[in-house]
């Protein structure tokens, strides 16, 4: 029987924490754009996402967009709001950005996007995430104390396990909802 030592770490230290594009107006979609946007409307919690061409959303930054870019691996967290949650990048076409109201993490080597995105959507995780939540109007993770949470992490393996389980269990969920919907459509019929 194999046995997995978990260590706790800060989330600064297992992934680099970077803020997302700020433009200072609201963004609007312009086809000619040269930079693509993962807006949270493409996100599912606890899944990965995976770009189509039906997320289209194009950009013209302004200015040097590369230190805003995100790649496969990365994992976006909804820092404003009250809803925090966080998603991983499967795919997307280069280059691509996200917006202000994500932090992009990207996690250091021996770190699963899929776990860190599933650890961040847990009930105690959430319950952290609240605690350090500040701002009335539009609520704010502020990114010091964010990188400063305290995360398990077993080894790659267990975490790759973790990872498609909470996935699988997300898509169950989506499922459920659906056919929840479905039923009640069909119902008012």
């Amino acid at each position: 029987m194999r046995t997995s030592t978990v260590r706790l770490a800060a989330i600064g230290d297992i992934a680099e924490v970077r803020p997302g594009l700020s433009t200072g107006v609201r963004l609007e979609h312009d086809a000619a754009g040269s930079h693509q946007v993962v807006l949270s409307r493409h996100l599912v919690p606890g899944q990965s996402y995976l770009y189509s061409s039906g997320d289209i959303f194009r950009i013209n930054p302004g200015r040097d967009a590369r230190k805003y870019e995100v790649r496969v691996g990365d994992v976006l967290f909804m820092s404003r709001g009250t809803r925090n949650v966080a998603s991983w990048i499967g795919s997307v076409p280069t280059p691509t950005v996200a917006p202000v109201s994500f932090y992009v993490l990207r996690p250091a080597h021996g770190v699963d996007a899929g776990y860190l995105s599933w650890f961040l959507n847990q009930p105690d995780a959430q319950r952290a995430i609240a605690d350090i939540r500040t701002g009335a109007g539009t609520p704010i993770v502020q990114r010091a104390p964010f990188a400063l949470l305290r995360v398990p992490v077993p080894d790659l393996e267990t975490q790759h396990s973790i990872a498609g389980i909470g996935a699988a269990m997300a898509q169950e969920r989506l499922t459920l909802d659906h056919l929840a919907a479905t039923t009640a459509r069909l119902h008012d019929i």
